[in-house]
């Protein structure tokens, strides 16, 4: 009489099989996201820049230095006859506890006027991942 059914080694091949294609797909899933999370804040970037062009074309200057000057700058009417804005619409979930413009990762946004990249023009950049550096590692997403 003949028995039907699995050896322990066919089951243990097919886990491992089963592992390894689950390893591969959660790995494809982890850079999927990091790709996301660097096209998100490089759209930040673009935004950002753009609401600072709009508010040095209406006002001839760029905001002062700062993540929470840059962001009171845009939102908040100074009182000047020039200003048209907002000119830019920020959520409060997109900003953190100190008022500052946060990236994907959740770090605020670096903006320094006049800038040391950018001579005659502003630093903005983002600190990446690791939230550390000045806008010149590997990781962080800049705007020189």
């Amino acid at each position: 009489m003949k028995k039907n059914g699995f050896t322990l080694i066919e089951l243990l091949v097919v886990i491992a099989i089963i592992t390894i294609l689950a390893g591969m797909v959660v790995s494809g899933a982890q850079q999927a996201r990091k790709r996301g999370a660097v096209t998100k804040t490089k759209a930040q970037l673009a935004t950002i820049e753009t609401a600072i062009s709009m508010y040095e074309s209406d006002l001839g200057v760029f905001p002062q230095s700062g993540s929470k000057n840059l962001v009171s700058a845009l939102k908040n009417d100074p009182g000047d006859l020039d200003w048209n804005g907002p000119y830019m619409n920020i959520k409060e979930k997109e900003l953190n506890e100190n008022g500052e413009y946060v990236d994907a990762w959740g770090n605020a946004f670096v903006y320094v006027n006049p800038g040391m990249h950018n001579e005659y023009f502003y630093d903005l950049y983002s600190l990446g991942p690791n939230g550390k550096g000045d806008g010149s590692e590997k990781d962080d997403v800049n705007n020189w």
